[in-house]
């Protein structure tokens, strides 16, 4: 009932009985208007009004029949039980997204300490390449070539000595962060499905097993600064040999020119000196790195980091099926409602509050109709064209936001379940690791851990390609399996590249069984409610009110929800008389006959639920 005061209340009680009144006969009673008190107004807006009204209908609606879900038939409660189950991935997926970017260190971490590893490789095999010089030159008795490539020997090992330090200080920030990372990890596992837990166990522990497997690498790499000063010792010690023998060399001669004699043959001084300073320099046990360094592909990495970005950027553009239109970006509802319903929160009456959402309520679906057509099959029976069931869930002003806010709940949802998928693929994790190896790593065999790191971050970029594509099929009215299979997955290594380099993701499929858009609005429904039913009843009666205002051949432009009464109480004062009493008889026996009517006080409250007082 829709009224503005008590006034209204009251010329609308009166019209109703005013029959009553007029059969003086039967009815016997008089009411003025001022009689009528209204002590309890119950708005629809209001409490439990609108989830009671709700759930009576349902009961004689929808619910005696059984509801499709995921391939099956099932009834109220057994639905409750399924969503319920499903949502716990879904609150599970925004934990696993945060781990999974918390827990996937940046390439830059192993980057630095590859980059160290490389340098001091680099500057190893410089060393030598001047140590080997060196050596030629004393072979050759060239000492003024020789100071030049023993002082660049030298010098080549302060700069090792500067670059084992940057690879500690590399190591130790990534030894750091991963001794983080588990312990975060065991803090936060029992939240975790077993899955889940499994999956970034696994993740942490390659982390782990890289940073031990830089232990062994690193006992060698920080032994190398004491055997560094050692080499430059024993450089110098040489030089100053050479030094002392030129200078002697030179003495000599010169003594030899004085005497005027016939020049003195030093060669074989000369010879032997220098076979031995060579044999000397060249007994140097030199610093050396075996070990295989690796470098990232930066240009291919870059487009894996593009995909990771969507879910920042524009991803509803990305989603949609061609030629389907971007929704309406004007705002059409405010995003506070101003209502205060309640709610039960009883699983099942949410679950049969999220029916009747999703039969009375309009939701996104690829629109194969003329336009401005009449006669979509898809509309409620409003005929509303809005997203409301999206409204509903995100609770923005227009279209676009809560269509764009549903596409990445739907999207990190996805990625989740995929990423679950992949940890236990192992045909898909192989790929993974061979992807790794040719696409980041140039095909250079690295270190194994590091292939399994890289392995997991592609992994991870996978799970979101696949998710992209997911949630395309489900907007273009194709089904998606909670749980991929290797049948149903559909997004190569190769297609995540060209849709890291801007090719738009596939929208056909061809699974016949999964979850429609619609079962995922199912399950998303369940799950705000369960959080905050109260929310939802409360966007239901502010779409409610605008379907009224808005829809149809004469649409009440000021009709207000607020002003409809679920259950009234009312107090009247009635007089009223006997039926059967006849004043003639009183007067011929009495003088002075009492007064024939009397006042009575009735209370009444009545609401729309069957619970008549």
């Amino acid at each position: 009932l829709e009224y503005r005061d008590d006034v209204d209340l009251q010329e609308e009680t009166l019209d109703f009985i005013k029959p009553y009144l007029n059969a003086q006969d039967l009815f016997p009673l008089s009411l003025r208007e001022e009689d009528l008190l209204f002590q309890k107004h119950e708005h629809l807006t209001e409490g439990l009004s609108l989830e009671e009204e709700i759930l009576d209908y349902m009961e004689f609606g929808l619910i005696d029949k059984m509801l499709h879900f995921h391939g099956e038939e099932l009834d109220a409660v057994q639905l409750s039980a399924e969503a319920e189950d499903l949502f716990k991935r879904v609150k599970e997926s925004d934990e696993i997204r945060e781990l999974q970017k918390k827990y996937q260190l940046d390439a830059k971490d192993l980057q630095e300490v590859e980059d160290a590893i490389y340098d001091i490789k680099d500057c190893t095999e410089n060393a030598a390449g001047f140590h080997g010089e060196a050596v030629r030159d004393l072979s050759h008795e060239n000492p003024g070539s020789f100071y030049h490539h023993s002082q660049r020997f030298r010098e080549e090992q302060d700069h090792l000595i500067t670059l084992v330090s940057a690879y500690s200080e590399a190591a130790d920030r990534l030894a750091e962060k991963v001794l983080a990372l588990r312990e975060d990890f065991n803090l936060r596992k029992d939240t975790l499905s077993p899955e889940a837990q499994a999956g970034i166990h696994a993740q942490i522990s390659e982390y782990e097993n890289y940073v031990n497997e830089s232990g062994s690498i690193r006992s060698k790499i920080e032994a190398m600064p004491a055997q560094a000063n050692t080499l430059q010792a024993n450089a110098l010690q040489v030089e100053q040999a050479v030094e002392e023998f030129e200078a002697w060399l030179e003495e000599a001669l010169a003594d030899s020119d004085d005497e005027e004699d016939e020049d003195e043959d030093y060669s074989d001084e000369i010879a032997a000196f220098y076979h031995g300073a060579a044999a000397d320099y060249s007994a140097m046990s030199l610093n050396r790195y075996d070990g295989v360094t690796a470098s990232i592909n930066k240009k291919n990495k870059k487009i894996l980091d593009r995909i990771s970005s969507f879910l920042e950027g524009n991803m509803l553009s990305l989603v949609l099926p061609d030629g389907q239109p971007l929704p309406n970006e004007q705002p059409i509802q405010p995003e506070k409602t101003g209502f205060s319903s309640d709610t039960s929160g009883n699983p099942v009456n949410i679950a049969i509050l999220g029916e009747y959402a999703l039969s009375f309520f309009h939701y996104y679906h690829l629109d194969r109709t003329p336009k401005n057509s009449e006669n979509d099959k898809d509309l409620p029976p409003s005929k509303s064209k809005a997203l409301e069931i999206e409204y509903l869930l995100g609770g923005k002003d227009s279209d676009a936001k809560n269509l764009s806010s549903l596409v990445t709940k739907l999207v990190t949802l996805r990625e989740t379940m995929n990423l679950l998928y992949l940890y236990t693929d192992t045909q898909k994790r192989q790929e993974a690791e061979t992807f790794a190896v040719t696409m980041l790593l140039g095909g250079v065999a690295a270190n194994p851990a590091l292939v399994m790191i890289l392995s997991f971050f592609i992994l991870g970029i996978w799970a979101l390609g696949q998710a992209i594509q997911d949630v395309r099929v489900l907007l273009n009215n194709g089904r998606v399996p909670f749980f991929h299979t290797s049948e149903s997955w559909t997004l190569s290594l190769s297609g995540l590249m060209e849709l890291g380099q801007g090719t738009a993701p596939s929208n056909e499929t061809t699974n016949k069984k999964g979850l429609s858009y619609r079962d995922y609005l199912r399950i998303f429904l369940f799950g705000q409610g369960v959080l905050d039913q109260a929310e939802i009843n409360n966007r239901m009666l502010l779409r409610m009110e605008k379907g009224v205002q808005t829809v149809g051949k004469d649409p009440e432009t000021f009709f207000s929800i607020s002003d409809c009464l679920y259950g009234v109480g009312c107090e009247a004062h009635v007089d009223t008389r006997h039926v059967m009493y006849q004043t003639a008889p009183i007067q011929v026996i009495a003088s002075s006959p009492p007064d024939p009517t009397y006042m009575v006080t009735l209370n009444t409250y009545y609401k729309y639920r069957n619970s008549t007082q």
